[in-house]
């Protein structure tokens, strides 16, 4: 008989199909229909397929084991959420007290943050946090020069980051949540430094009466200045330019 069987790797696939036909292995022949790939930062990422060539027999002469593998994976860490990769990567990952370990969405966020920091080759650690409304994703690097790559210039990587994992996450999730991923608490300092170039900006418009242009930001750098100044009276912002030369401009109404 055939079966076949969809798992993230061919090793995951094999173990499944051990668990769902009750028999080792050696009791059957493996052909692999399509290996799994990656993609880019869990983008265009396919599950491995293998067929499973047996013979069926019964349940008292199958050899059976009682493996409880399920997809191969789901049991590994339990609802520890400590993971320690020292022996196959330059970082480490804490535990998260808010979070349950068979969230599937909060897997996908750490494979995303696990592959993303592999491919920068940096040493850094992080914390999630999970509220009804948003996630947090707060980074430390274990050096400054790590902390400077995961940023990028003016947070262009970090933006970029965040940007993916949002995509990432919505996949997942029947309901949106914000991903707000910090790291260094850089985000929270460029928050403060952005609204204070706003408020400036706001000044200058009401008391000249003309356009304020203000300087070239990433995109959550401009909505932080559409958020501040949408409450004062008197003054309408709007973005002008192509990426990444792009600014949010102030004039008096």
């Amino acid at each position: 008989m055939k079966s076949r069987f969809e798992a993230k790797t061919v090793e995951d696939a094999i173990k499944k199909a051990e668990t769902q036909l009750g028999m080792s292995r050696e009791h059957f022949t493996v052909d692999v229909i399509n290996e799994d790939t990656k993609g880019f930062l869990g983008i265009g990422a396919k599950d491995a397929v293998i067929e499973v060539i047996y013979e069926e027999v019964s349940e008292s002469h199958c050899g059976c084991h009682d493996h409880e593998h399920g997809d191969g994976h789901e049991h590994e860490h339990g609802h520890d959420h400590y993971h320690n990769h020292e022996e196959d990567e330059n970082h480490e990952h804490h535990e998260d007290n808010h979070v349950s370990a068979d969230e599937e969405h909060i897997k996908i966020l750490k494979n995303f943050l696990d592959e993303f920091l592999r491919l920068f080759e940096v040493k850094a650690s992080y914390k999630i946090n999970e509220s009804d409304e948003m996630i947090s994703v707060f980074i430390d690097g274990e050096t400054s020069d790590d902390t400077s790559k995961l940023i990028g210039k003016k947070g262009s990587v970090l933006d970029s980051m965040n940007t993916i994992a949002q995509i990432q996450l919505n996949k997942s999730l029947t309901e949106f949540k914000r991903l707000y991923i910090d790291i260094g608490d850089y985000r929270k300092k460029r928050q403060e430094k952005v609204r204070e170039l706003a408020i400036q900006g706001c000044e200058r418009a009401r008391k000249y009466g003309t356009k304020v242009s203000l300087e070239y930001m990433t995109s959550y750098d401009r909505r932080i200045v559409h958020e501040t100044l949408a409450g004062i009276e008197g003054v309408k912002t709007f973005s002008e330019g192509n990426e990444p030369h792009r600014r949010v401009c102030i004039i008096a109404k």
